[in-house]
């Protein structure tokens, strides 16, 4: 009876995805590679690997520091955004020249007061000498790194620090779709580009000089081309896809840095307590392998109104 019965449960239809689970997977066939919809029985295939990216998207989201208020008064009081800026000048700065802040911040502040957005910056060590203070003796031209950022950015804004998270899930989850796309593309110009290559290597046996090498050459090109075309079959693109997204740390992560600082930020130790303030931030890399250095910033209508208007105002001239 049990083997009958065990018989039924194998022969009964796996239960319909659910739809959440079903429109990530069309959204991961659509940009990834529309061509996967040719094999049947895709979605069974992708589903647990798209559930496994989305995950590990949700977990880098939940990982990334923050949120932090960015403004003056942070400035002066908190040790993460002291390090960030060089000066409370270079926050105003920031948001001034930020696009995001002029096209989304006042909207998405108007009811709360604030919203939520991914500062990345990137992170650098300046070699030097200075000058080190040990009990009552001072020290000249000591060897020093002092920890600098550069080039932040604000983007991906939210209402606030949850919604924000699940909005970097999405677009994290998308990143790992489009470098699997840009990757089928270049397998894509590399097939056209052999194609070209043979046209142009049966003129040349055409033409009767040096077949015998030309005639090699077409041999090679027809092997290349049997290969990319293999990888290009829906089947094997499916089987690439599914893979990708099984397993995303190749190609997308957050590794977490701990580095102390003085309030001069000159680095005092790494990975351990140091003397002076330890940060913890994060390095985010994705498919362009490119770190950024990245956190969630808090960031208070008011102190986004002052420097619009601070850039405003400094763009005004007079035309003579």
């Amino acid at each position: 009876m049990r083997i009958i019965m065990g018989l039924f449960d194998w022969l009964r239809p796996a239960p319909p995805l659910d739809a959440a689970t079903q429109a990530r997977i069309e959204h991961a066939v659509t940009t990834g590679e529309p061509l996967i919809r040719q094999v049947g029985g895709y979605e069974r295939k992708l589903a647990p690997a798209v559930q496994r990216a989305i995950d590990y998207c949700d977990d880098i989201a939940s990982r990334i520091p923050g949120p932090f208020e960015i403004s003056r008064a942070a400035f002066a009081a908190d040790p993460m955004v002291h390090a960030l800026f060089g000066s409370a000048d270079d926050i105003e700065v920031m948001l001034s020249r930020s696009q995001c802040v002029r096209d989304h911040m006042m909207e998405l502040t108007a009811t709360s007061g604030q919203c939520c957005a991914l500062l990345g910056m990137r992170h650098r060590e300046k070699v030097g000498f200075g000058i080190e203070l040990t009990g009552n003796i001072v020290r000249m031209d000591v060897p020093q790194k002092t920890l600098y950022f550069a080039d932040h950015t604000l983007a991906e804004p939210g209402p606030d620090v949850t919604a924000t998270r699940a909005h970097l899930r999405d677009l994290l989850f998308d990143g790992l779709l489009k470098g699997f796309a840009a990757q089928v593309a270049e397998v894509r110009a590399e097939q056209s580009s052999l194609y070209r290559e043979q046209s142009i290597t049966h003129t040349l046996v055409r033409s009767g000089s040096d077949p015998a090498t030309h005639t090699r050459r077409l041999e090679t090109l027809g092997e290349q081309l049997k290969a990319s075309g293999d990888v290009l079959q829906p089947e094997r693109l499916l089987d690439t896809l599914t893979a990708t997204l099984a397993n995303p740390e190749p190609h997308l992560r957050l590794d977490p840095v701990n580095v102390s600082v003085d309030r001069c930020g000159v680095i005092t130790g790494v990975g351990s307590e140091g003397e002076g303030d330890t940060l913890h931030f994060a390095e985010l890399s994705g498919r362009d392998k490119r770190r950024w250095v990245v956190i969630i910033a808090k960031i208070e209508r008011e102190e986004a109104r002052r420097a619009l208007e601070r850039f405003e105002t400094a763009q005004r001239y007079i035309v003579i």
